[in-house]
């Protein structure tokens, strides 16, 4: 089961009024899906799709705030989209556990979904080609925490460069990351427009650093180009992506 961690806040995107719902007022539907690997069994999909009206212009708002368990009972992700206003904090969903859910006469090691992930790629490098792109992103979002990020999975959307932010500490002041993860087939290139792109997007916002996480191969042009921004940008190839996985599976088995 899951349900929102804290009062979700709307902002009008025509006047500017801010209204609050309280998380208690929330009711959730839940979906089942197949995910045909039968590994791990189903995806449960919680979701709730809400409509205010803006009590101060009368601009009408809808919304829809989801979070998944994949196995049942882990937290996968969570997202959430709106149409006449924006969420002043993006909504963070939870898995509720009660005590029910415990018997302590079958405990195992507690790892969760992304952890099991990361050590099945650990033992065997050509999964990381069969795993979803929002799987993989979820891998190197973990990895970097392991290597000692604060990160951010960005909703699963057209995001332009922000799979994953990114916050790491140097000399005491934080520096922020945007990575852009590419799930690529081992014949498929990286080429210097998607570097681009990203550099593009870095600027834009002032980012103090971007990363490129990649399985494919990543052209010399697009190498080039990323080497030109000297320390601003920089790639994660397969060799480095399996370099992480390797440092954190003998984390989490303790070695």
């Amino acid at each position: 089961m899951m349900e929102l961690l804290e009062d979700v806040f709307i902002r009008c995107s025509r006047c500017g009024k801010v209204t609050g719902i309280h998380k208690e007022d929330f009711d959730f539907e839940s979906y089942v899906y197949d995910r045909g690997d039968n590994r791990m069994g189903e995806e449960i999909e919680f979701r709730h799709e809400g409509y205010i009206e803006c009590d101060q212009c009368d601009n009408e708002i809808s919304f829809r705030i989801s979070g998944y368990e994949y196995p049942i009972g882990a937290f996968n992700y969570e997202d959430s989209e709106i149409t006449g206003g924006r969420f002043e904090e993006e909504p963070h969903m939870g898995v509720i556990y009660s005590q029910d859910d415990f018997d302590l006469d079958d405990a195992y090691p507690a790892f969760t979904r992304v952890e099991q992930i990361i050590m099945d790629i650990a033992q065997n490098r050509e999964l990381i080609y069969d795993i979803s792109p929002r799987e993989f992103e979820a891998v190197i979002e973990r990895v970097l925490q392991d290597e000692g990020f604060e990160t951010k999975l960005t909703q699963q959307a057209r995001d332009g460069g922000r799979d994953i932010i990114a916050t790491k500490y140097e000399m005491g002041k934080p520096v922020v990351f945007y990575i852009e993860c590419k799930r690529y087939g081992r014949q498929n290139s990286v080429g210097v427009n998607i570097v681009r792109s990203l550099y593009g997007v870095q600027s834009a916002d002032q980012i103090n650093k971007a990363i490129l996480v990649t399985t494919g191969h990543v052209t010399r042009g697009a190498r080039r180009f990323v080497d030109g921004q000297n320390t601003m940008m920089s790639v994660i190839d397969v060799e480095e992506i399996h370099e992480l996985i390797q440092r954190s599976a003998r984390k989490y088995r303790g070695y």
